[in-house]
């Protein structure tokens, strides 16, 4: 299934907050809409199919149905100002708690939203909407001795979606939750940072969203336990679906104890592929495999019914996605050059061939399931596709007759182009640099400490690193490190042996040339 993280977002369940009906309204304000209604801004409406469009609904707009997956700007600033251990009292404690980007543009402004947030004006009531967009998860920002580069697209390495969620949940299940200090908190901060907040509005608003949140709150709280502690960069994807397939179809999906972590993808290789997750669990439809996760999570299907253009721009932009990301030193040619005859002998029938065509490359790629008995990574995130998952997921209405759910018993290998930029590597995130994947699987680092705000290693290829040896405790940990350890299920090292088993001297030449594997 899609890993288009509009996913994450709405395990806060903040869903379903659309104010009900009841209050007389003045001539001239907004009218309280009925319950349930279908809130469209103006903003996603009917407009022409096209990749451009389809980049504004994944870099800026995300996917819309305000009131299934957002909640009213005003509240969510009142639960900021309530709850500042939980969120950060303003955006700029916000995104660095959770890992998120700063809007460089903001220049520090602690009132300016994060990378992958977006207010929407719902035209029922003149109030701004907080929505998420695809780069929540998907835009990186890569420091280089340069300055730092934000990449959209790219698998964010420092964002806690899972975190996020479980921060809401816990709000949400607080029994001092209360309606009026909340009201009171919203208007003050509306107010403050001069936020449409119209009086009418207010109760209705807070009394329907908070009447879903503390439902949704108290129903996932055992399962937001289980993935708070996830690592940066890492969704729980299967085990996401399955809770919120399991509380559509009101049964229990039967998982394994072991989660299948996996780290946010790149989309730069999307255009090749005919699925979009490690494993091709996830087929049929292309444009309803893109959004497909939204269902599951909050919004609703008569959106998509109204709103089709949706979700065939997002197609078609992620088709034709392209972007400039050149390494940022200087490449021996000679040595890429002989790395080139090694790669297409060795490992381009996976990974396919890679042509230069002026400042563009041409991919020849056919995607393939490579057996877990072959590649040898860790398999749990192949083996949380049960059959009890495979069953569920295949008889949810919503998705019947688009999409298909199978275990392959396998993963996708990815194309490579913009590769050099993307460590952490591996499915999991389990290889922190191209050197490490170049190692003997039995002589690669096994626990180390990750360092998410640390330049990136372009020497040995991948994120700033420092590693652990065996038998000895990690040292205390900085703001932004995490420590990953290979030995805990889910999180193996060993695997993908290819690189490995090249003379070092071809190993060294290959990795040479997969710095050249990006558009000038």
């Amino acid at each position: 299934m899609t890993q288009v993280i509009l996913v994450i977002i709405a395990l806060c369940a903040i869903a379903g907050c659309a104010p009900k009906s009841g209050s007389r309204v003045p001539d001239g304000e907004s009218r309280t809409p009925e319950s349930g209604p279908m809130s469209s801004p103006e903003e996603y409406g009917d407009r022409p199919i096209s990749a451009e469009a389809g980049a504004d609904y994944f870099l800026r707009l995300g996917g819309g149905d305000p009131y299934a997956t957002g909640m009213a700007y005003p509240l969510f600033l009142a639960l900021m100002e309530a709850y500042p251990g939980e969120l950060g009292r303003d955006w700029n404690a916000f995104a660095e708690k959770f890992g998120m980007i700063s809007d460089p543009e903001a220049k520090g402004d602690p009132r300016v939203l994060p990378i992958g947030f977006h207010l929407t004006v719902d035209p029922k009531t003149n109030v701004p909407w907080l929505v998420a967009n695809c780069q929540f998860c998907h835009a990186e920002r890569i420091r280089l001795p340069g300055g730092d580069r934000i990449v959209p697209g790219m698998g964010n390495k420092s964002v806690r979606p899972h975190a996020y969620g479980a921060a809401l949940v816990r709000i949400g299940t607080d029994p001092g939750l209360d309606p009026a200090r909340l009201t009171a908190l919203a208007t003050q901060r509306a107010a403050a940072w001069n936020v449409a907040w119209p009086e009418v509005m207010r109760r209705p608003i807070v009394d329907a969203t908070l009447a879903a949140f503390k439902s949704g709150s108290a129903r996932r709280a055992a399962w937001a336990k289980q993935v708070d502690d996830a690592l940066p960069g890492r969704t729980a994807t299967i085990e996401s679906f399955a809770f919120a397939l399991g509380e559509r179809q009101n049964q229990t999906i039967v998982l394994p104890s072991t989660i299948g972590w996996v780290k946010t993808p790149d989309v730069r290789g999307f255009p090749f592929r005919e699925t979009f997750s490690y494993d091709a669990s996830g087929y049929g439809s292309p444009q309803a495999l893109v959004l497909e996760a939204d269902f599951l999570f909050g919004t609703r299907a008569e959106w998509y019914l109204s709103h089709p253009h949706i979700a065939t721009s997002m197609y078609l932009y992620l088709k034709s996605f392209t972007r400039k990301l050149p390494f940022p030193k200087p490449v021996d040619e000679a040595l890429a050059r002989r790395g080139k005859g090694v790669f297409e002998a060795r490992c381009a029938e996976c990974h396919g061939f890679y042509v230069d065509h002026g400042d563009d490359v041409r991919v020849s790629y056919r995607e393939r399931v490579i057996p877990l008995d072959v590649i040898g990574t860790d398999p749990a995130r192949v083996k949380a596709v049960t059959a009890d998952f495979v069953e569920a997921a295949n008889r949810f209405e919503m998705t019947r007759g688009y999409t298909r759910v199978r275990n392959t018993n396998g993963y996708v290998p990815p194309v490579l182009i913009d590769v050099w930029a993307r460590g952490v590597f591996g499915h999991a995130g389990q290889w922190p640099s191209l050197e490490a994947m170049a190692t003997r699987p039995d002589e690669r680092p096994r626990q180390f400490i990750v360092d998410t705000r640390g330049l990136y290693d372009l020497e040995r290829v991948g994120v700033r690193h420092e590693i652990v040896p065996r038998g000895r405790p990690a040292r205390p940990l900085k703001p932004g490190e995490y420590l990953y350890n290979g030995d805990l299920p889910g999180f193996r090292t060993d695997g993908h042996p290819f690189l490995s088993n090249l003379p070092p001297a071809d190993r060294l030449a290959t990795i040479e040339y997969l710095k050249t594997l990006s558009a000038d």
